[in-house]
């Protein structure tokens, strides 16, 4: 697994300033939903006044909207654009891995329990093919060896796997798995929704062949926005779900449109589905830009700072349980854990002010790079005050 970079922080004051005037104190809630930064609704804007007398909006602009948000993806992943086609969420790449990769006859799709649902159910539709869902830990946490175990039987086709788990933050060894699953000739498909942003990833490095998120997350993105890769290799093999017009080759040609000749694009291209929305995608590369100035690395190293004090507290206690891993290889910018009367515990948090989430029976607490330590000390003096309290 790749190290972290630990360059020096960022300015989280003017970070929030700058790009999150509006936002309340105690938003920790990033695996859930983000909000934008300014500069992303600006750029919304921006392309909707022009909208306003669309005689300024010339097609060669819609086209320029769209290639920026692929190139972005591309930077942010270490893909080429051309292995990038634009969606709406996570479930259209997810259902394109699926359902446009013919699976030879009888072969298992392997994904791990407690996954997300949507890196599940696509999956049960997928033709020609078995889904196997391997059990956890006792923690509900991928269990890695016993993933490797069944991978290395002859039988598995497709390996599907989030980066990090929803519920617990668990992340998973991607270099592990995606050059075990290479050597096998196995299709590692990645859900990365919950580390795109958070996280660094190398597709190249990690020996992803295909990845799919939205942006709505960690990145920052507006709700509707999202990507899938698609190693280069892998393009022509893979037949889209669905088939839209700017799909096609001939789509470049706008002056011969009913030619009606069949042929795909030879890039990620002929996986879209027209019409996208532009203001959003617009936002979505505003985002983006934003993500890689402040750097992903840095953000990674700041939310690890930020959520040491709450780990070290969870830890230091018999009567709460950590949900999330324990060893620092595996966790990301997700601290789960469980307490005594969670309900009302939820309830003092949000009278606070703190806004966090509860998926399986945990309080998931889940800080990105525009909170800093005000907030997440809030949260700790909520946890214990009620310990000190008996929970009551």
């Amino acid at each position: 697994m790749t190290e972290l970079t630990l360059r020096p922080p960022f300015d989280v004051e003017a970070l929030r300033a700058a790009e999150f005037p509006e936002l309340s104190p105690g938003y920790l809630n990033a695996a859930s939903f983000t909000p934008l930064p300014l500069r992303a609704r600006r750029a919304m804007e921006e392309l909707n006044a022009l909208r306003a007398d669309p005689c300024g909006l010339p097609d060669e602009k819609l086209v320029e909207v769209l290639a920026r948000a692929r190139a972005a993806a591309a930077r942010l992943i270490g893909a080429s654009a051309e292995e990038i086609a634009l969606g709406w969420n996570t479930s259209f790449g997810i259902n394109l891995a699926a359902l446009g990769r013919p699976i030879r006859s009888g072969s298992t799709i392997g994904v791990s329990d407690r996954e997300v649902p949507s890196n599940v159910y696509p999956w049960m539709a997928a033709p020609g093919a078995r889904l196997e869902i391997v059990p956890t830990d006792s923690q509900g946490r991928p269990d890695e060896a016993r993933l490797l175990e069944r991978l290395d039987r002859g039988d598995v086709g497709v390996f599907a796997l989030s980066s990090v788990q929803f519920a617990t933050g668990y992340r998973a060894d991607l270099e592990k798995f995606g050059r075990f699953c290479r050597e096998r000739e196995i299709f590692f498909v990645v859900d990365a929704i919950q580390s795109l942003g958070q996280l660094p990833i190398d597709v190249n490095v990690a020996c992803i062949d295909i990845l799919a998120t939205g942006g709505q997350k960690w990145l920052c993105a507006p709700f509707g926005t999202g990507f899938v890769y698609v190693r280069r290799a892998l393009l022509e093999r893979i037949d889209p779900v669905l088939i839209g017009w700017t799909g096609m080759t001939a789509s470049s040609d706008l002056a011969a449109l009913t030619d009606y000749r069949w042929g795909l694009r030879s890039d990620a291209r002929r996986f879209e589905v027209a019409t996208l929305p532009f203001h959003d995608f617009a936002g979505f590369t505003a985002s983006l830009e934003l993500l890689q100035e402040v750097g992903v690395g840095r953000i990674a190293a700041h939310t690890r700072r930020l959520l040491a004090p709450v780990l070290e507290w969870i830890e230091s206690r018999d009567d709460v349980e950590l949900v999330s891993a324990p060893d620092e290889r595996h966790r990301s910018a997700i601290l789960a854990f469980r307490t005594p009367g969670i309900e009302r515990v939820l309830a003092r948090l949000q009278a606070a002010g703190i806004t966090c989430g509860r998926r399986e029976g945990a309080i998931r607490l889940s800080p990105h790079f525009y909170n800093d330590e005000a907030d997440v000390g809030i949260a700790l003096e909520v946890l214990t005050a009620s310990s000190r309290e008996g929970w009551t």
